[in-house]
């Protein structure tokens, strides 16, 4: 029917239709199966993510025994999401070459790297992306001094520690040894001396002095009142202090860390020393302190303890008809600075829980001024009461 040249050429279009049919798939896709002979062969690589596709060879046999040769290339499609499949080539996606960054990577516990390239330690060291580091070790500023001085030496009184020493109003522009700052009252009259002037010896040293009587004067002795002072001498008071106004003394010395001082030996009442005695003793009760006995020491000199801060240095005072100082409770520590005989003259007596202190002279012949000539030492004595009975935070350092 045809001849044989015909039959060879219609043998070749045959098999080259064989060939494309192979080639294209149903779906028009270059990855149809491979029939007729044809090999396909896939490494598998699960493990690493990577699909493997080698090249087949197609080779159709013809009807006429001549041999057709056809190269074509299979694709397969692995199931990662991350290949990219194109006609002819495969090129898989290395899972392990994808990379999150977080937004902050912290390293160790004074590290801190951010993703704007600086990297902040524990506050010595500084990193920037420029590959510069700064040194702030040496940056923070000390803190600045509780006190700051406003005097170079302290001249004013007014409970502020202007030359920072910590001493509140350490002022003495006259090298006296009492406190120019000092506030001091004094409840009672005068003894008998007609000259006495002890308030403006003390004046003159700088202090400030108020004198109040108790007489006609009932209730004067309140919290309010004892504010206005640091320390308070009990002189010749003319009748006994309420419990209102002993509690209020109290708490002065106790709470406030004030001092107290008192005196007694005025012998008013025709030799008989209970009607003083029971005055004096109305302020020392809150404090387990009282005088006892009768009148004592003729113009004398009292034994002083040269160990004491009070009787330091002291040796030339006179001592003249006095009551005996006693503690006859303990509620603080008492200290005997003098005696006269082996009885006691004075006592140094500080309270409990730091408060303030107390001093309790057995006569009161050392607030006579105009007597004072012929006695080395009664000025030198009262700058040590004053010194040692003060509040400890005030007016220098405590002794």
């Amino acid at each position: 029917m045809f001849d044989s040249k015909t039959e060879t050429v219609l043998a070749r279009v045959v098999a080259s239709f064989g060939l494309l049919m192979m080639a294209c798939g149903s779906d028009g896709n270059d990855s149809a199966g491979v029939t007729e002979g044809a090999t396909s062969s896939t490494s598998d690589t699960s493990e690493t993510g990577t699909q493997t596709t080698t090249d087949t060879t197609v080779t159709p046999t013809s009807t006429s025994g001549d041999s057709v040769s056809a190269t074509g290339t299979t694709t397969t499609t692995t199931d990662e999401p991350t290949s990219s499949t194109t006609d002819s080539e495969t090129t898989p996606v290395d899972p392990s070459a994808t990379t999150t960054t977080d937004a902050t990577a912290t390293t160790d516990a004074t590290t801190t790297t951010t993703t704007d390239g600086t990297s902040t330690t524990d506050g010595t060291t500084t990193s920037t992306t420029d590959g510069t580091s700064t040194d702030t070790s040496g940056t923070t500023e000390p803190p600045p001094p509780d006190c700051v001085p406003t005097e170079e030496v302290e001249v004013s009184c007014d409970n502020i520690d202007n030359d920072c020493d910590e001493n509140v109003d350490n002022v003495d522009a006259g090298n006296d040894g009492i406190c120019d700052c000092l506030n001091i009252g004094i409840l009672g009259d005068s003894g008998y001396a007609p000259s006495s002037n002890f308030q403006a010896w003390l004046e003159d040293q700088g202090t400030a002095v108020t004198r109040t009587k108790l007489l006609n004067n009932p209730g004067v002795v309140t919290p309010a009142f004892l504010a206005n002072y640091d320390l308070v001498l009990i002189d010749r008071i003319e009748r006994q202090l309420s419990p209102e106004e002993a509690a209020a003394l109290e708490a002065f010395v106790k709470e406030d860390g004030r001092g107290l001082i008192t005196l007694i030996g005025y012998n008013f009442d025709n030799f008989n020393p209970a009607p003083e005695r029971d005055r004096a003793n109305s302020a020392l009760a809150p404090f387990g302190l009282a005088y006892q006995g009768p009148y004592f020491g003729n113009k004398v000199l009292p034994n002083f303890d040269q160990a004491h801060p009070i009787s330091m240095g002291i040796m030339d005072v006179n001592f003249d008809g006095g009551i005996q100082p006693v503690d006859v409770e303990n509620q603080g520590v008492s200290e005997v600075f003098a005696t006269i005989q082996a009885t006691t003259a004075g006592i140094a007596h500080q309270t409990d829980m730091e408060g303030g202190r107390v001093v309790v002279w057995g006569d009161e012949w050392i607030t006579f001024d105009s007597d004072w000539v012929g006695y080395a030492d009664v000025q030198q004595f009262w700058v040590n009461i004053v010194s040692w009975v003060k509040p400890k935070d005030f007016c220098g350092a405590p002794q």
